[in-house]
């Protein structure tokens, strides 16, 4: 048996492993490969099998072509030559509004110069897009230029609700939607409707309430008639909006409202301010977030008797108060018609029980500031945000927010009087 020499063993095992190697990865490529076909075939198999079906426009039966009067008009009797001919002369955009005419123009034509409007095409062309053109025959629609669509003019807030559009278009700011919005009723202010308040602000005061925010409307939420009164004023050049929200029990004579009633719905006033006790949401960015405020569950449950101030959640599961909320509990013994702020957003509320009627009202002022850069800054802190994807400084909400120093200011005289009447 011949002995082999330390360097004749070294390159003996060295080829020996590249043939293995070799041969593992001709092996894996084989494997592959084979993968690849079959998943190609697939593929294959299912585009061919899920094809997609012919949209309702395109689709017309035998009947309804014979009886469609528009194959009568001259223009679609010419020969198909001549008709073809004359179609190739049209730019994209009067090609794409032929086409649309009628179903036997849809027909010759097809959906080719649909392209043209669609995707990157669009976008570097100076034509427009087919949508906006077509906005010229639907007067008072808008056109957005985000999703190439056609909006409905905007609605007042009293009649304005949140679709699956409106953020998309509108961005994540787009509305303050934390106002009760039921099938009934509800409230839905976005910011077009604070830019046209600028924009038609009057010259001079003392001026009329502002048509557009005015709102009134009831819903019953369980055994607790929930009843919201909106209107909004220029005070000292501050937009001001103001927020009534009356509840009461459904059959307030044999049931007296209670505290319990108010906070277990739960209750909001501002982004900051609820009386809900669900856990803080988890995000990516904190794991371990804080509770929610006892502060506006405190405020409403002192308004209430002493007897109908049993079952509130317990302290446990909230945070502790911070300094400026200690400091509003600690002075509104001293005070009468206290007005509570919040302090993460230009909001001040006044909560009072009446005992003739056993309602809670708590009325609010939000303000806008003077100038529409303030308008756009107080914005920003009026929208609820929060999401799992949100850091810390995108979220606001009664989970997180941060405090801020606003400029005071005035509420509307007797403004509460008059919403009572409504």
């Amino acid at each position: 048996m011949a002995v082999l020499t330390r360097s004749q063993w070294v390159q003996s095992t060295t080829v020996n492993t590249k043939k293995i190697t070799r041969k593992r990865a001709l092996r894996k490529h084989h494997s592959a490969s084979h993968h690849e076909d079959n998943l190609r075939d697939k593929i294959t198999t299912r585009r061919h099998a899920a094809k997609k079906p012919r949209t309702s426009y395109h689709q017309r039966s035998s009947s309804e072509i014979e009886g469609d009067p528009n194959r009568n008009l001259a223009i679609f009797g010419l020969p198909k030559e001549l008709f073809d001919g004359i179609i190739s002369f049209l730019p994209p955009e009067a090609a794409a509004c032929f086409s649309l005419t009628c179903k036997e123009a849809l027909h010759l034509l097809g959906t080719t110069s649909w392209t043209y409007f669609r995707g990157r095409s669009r976008r570097y062309r100076a034509h427009g897009s087919l949508v906006k053109l077509l906005q010229r025959d639907l007067p008072g629609s808008e056109y957005c230029l985000r999703c190439e669509t056609l909006h409905p003019p905007l609605k007042p807030p009293k009649d304005h609700r949140e679709t699956r559009s409106t953020k998309p278009c509108m961005g994540q700011d787009a509305s303050i939607d934390y106002w009760p919005q039921t099938a009934s009723g509800g409230y839905s202010v976005v910011w077009a409707h604070i830019l046209h308040a600028f924009q038609s602000q009057p010259p001079s005061e003392p001026s009329p309430p502002i048509d557009l925010f005015d709102g009134d409307f009831t819903f019953h939420h369980g055994a607790v008639t929930y009843r919201l009164c909106s209107s909004a004023h220029w005070v000292n050049r501050n937009l001001v909006l103001t927020q009534q929200h009356r509840l009461r029990n459904l059959d307030s004579r044999s049931k007296a409202l209670r505290a319990v009633d108010i906070t277990s719905l739960p209750f909001r006033v501002c982004p900051h301010l609820s009386t809900t006790t669900a856990p803080p949401p988890k995000t990516y960015h904190s794991r371990n977030g804080v509770s929610n405020s006892p502060f506006l569950t405190n405020i409403i449950t002192r308004a209430f008797p002493p007897n109908l101030r049993k079952g509130i959640p317990r302290p446990r599961v909230f945070r502790a108060l911070n300094p400026s909320e200690q400091r509003q509990i600690a002075d509104v013994e001293m005070k009468a018609d206290f007005l509570w702020r919040c302090r993460s957003c230009p909001t001040k509320f006044r909560v009072r029980y009446e005992e003739l009627t056993g309602e809670i009202v708590v009325t609010a002022w939000h303000s806008f500031g003077r100038a529409l850069y303030q308008a756009r800054q107080f914005w920003s802190c009026l929208v609820r945000r929060e999401g799992p994807t949100l850091g810390s400084a995108e979220r606001n909400s009664e989970y997180y927010s941060t405090a801020r120093t606003w400029a005071d200011f005035d509420i509307p005289d007797g403004i509460e009087i008059a919403l009572a009447r409504w």
